[in-house]
């Protein structure tokens, strides 16, 4: 079973480090989730932040991926050739950051909406999502 939402770098960041800058409702929504997923690229955001110290995540990174990515309960999507070329299609007007691209791209094809504090993806009318904070 998938859940209905996919979590953005940020939200996903703030679930599982501070959860007080969550709206409660939101917060709320992500404990209730049987499943919440999150694009891969999403992984290698996180990565890039820890590994260059702009991310203090207080574990190795391998731990805190063990603790974010809760077995069941979290459904990581990759990167097929439909989301990689759907990022590159996307209804005008959107940015040109690719790991946007990819994140929209991906709720797009499994029919999520994003859970972010972006106001570039909160603002573009062509993929659901919802306000993390």
């Amino acid at each position: 079973m998938t859940g209905l939402y996919l979590l953005d770098t940020c939200a996903w960041l703030d679930a599982f480090i501070a959860p007080q800058k969550l709206r409660p409702e939101v917060r709320s929504l992500i404990n209730q989730q049987p499943v919440f997923s999150i694009a891969d690229i999403t992984l290698l955001e996180v990565a890039r932040k820890a590994e260059v110290g702009d991310l203090i995540l207080g574990v190795s990174l391998e731990r805190w991926f063990e603790i974010a990515l809760p077995g069941r309960r979290s459904r990581v999507l990759p990167i097929s050739p439909s989301i990689a070329i759907e990022s590159s299609r996307l209804p005008a007007p959107f940015h040109k950051d690719p790991a946007d691209r990819l994140i929209v791209a991906t709720a797009r094809l499994h029919q999520l909406t994003v859970i972010t504090s972006d106001h570039k993806i909160l603002d573009y009318p062509h993929v659901r999502s919802l306000s993390s904070r």
